[in-house]
């Protein structure tokens, strides 16, 4: 009897540390992202029209694999003040980003009535893969700190949790960890960012009434890794997508 207690408490100790392990996760290596804020030169264009006329430039082998032009809806006072619209670039490593960067010389962007500010760039690392994106969507950003004592790691696994608890309730919005790459504020006081976007903007309007009413996305991981500033929100639209 004494062999068996011992043999059921060994097998439940090397469960418990392979659940352990499955649950934490290593981050993975994700997307990177080029983003520039920018301000619309010609009063005769909107963003609607700076947006379609976008869509008609040629973009070559050189371009990202996708771009999106961000329009901010309810964003600080002083960003509306400064930009009119954000724009990302999405590419699948650094190398790839540069060299295509290099390779293509002068942005086709010249043609469009815009300038822009100096860029950053993010890793993009998705917590689930969300249901695909509609041409003109919704997204939330928020500003987020590390908890003494917490890690990243350790954050984006709190991250899997929320969306596969949100996914089991019905909404599979598309969960984001911007982690800061190169340039931007070299003293940010952030750690990174969270970002929401659902396929459709109905589907992210869904999950903050989800939140609303009460829905608590984080149970199962009760640990506090991380905390976060009011969420800004943007009318996020598709321009270009490469060919698979």
């Amino acid at each position: 009897m004494k062999k068996i207690i011992l043999l059921f408490s060994f097998l439940t100790f090397c469960l418990g540390s392979v659940l352990t392990q499955a649950q934490d996760l290593q981050i993975p290596p994700g997307s990177v992202v080029r983003m520039t804020n920018c301000v619309i030169t010609d009063g005769r264009f909107s963003f609607n029209d700076v947006v379609e006329r976008a869509r008609e430039l040629d973009f070559d082998d050189n371009a990202p694999n996708m771009i999106f032009f961000r329009r901010p809806i309810y964003t600080t006072p002083q960003y509306q003040a400064d930009w009119d619209f954000q724009i990302a670039g999405y590419y699948s490593s650094y190398t790839e980003m540069v060299d295509r960067r290099v390779s293509s010389g002068n942005s086709s962007y010249g043609r469009l009535p815009i300038s822009c500010g100096s860029p950053m760039v993010v890793r993009n690392i998705p917590a689930n893969q969300g249901d695909g994106l509609a041409a003109e969507t919704a997204m939330l950003t928020r500003f987020c700190s590390l908890n003494e004592g917490t890690s990243t790691r350790g954050a984006y696994n709190r991250l899997r949790t929320a969306a596969e608890n949100v996914a089991a309730a019905g909404n599979n919005t598309l969960l984001q960890m911007w982690l800061p790459g190169v340039g931007g504020e070299l003293n940010a006081n952030f750690d990174f960012v969270l970002a929401q976007v659902g396929s459709t903007r109905q589907e992210l309007t869904e999950r903050m009434d989800m939140q609303r009413d009460g829905f608590r996305p984080f149970r199962g991981n009760t640990s506090p890794a991380f905390s976060c500033d009011r969420p800004s929100m943007w009318a996020t639209n598709r321009v270009y997508q490469a060919a698979n």
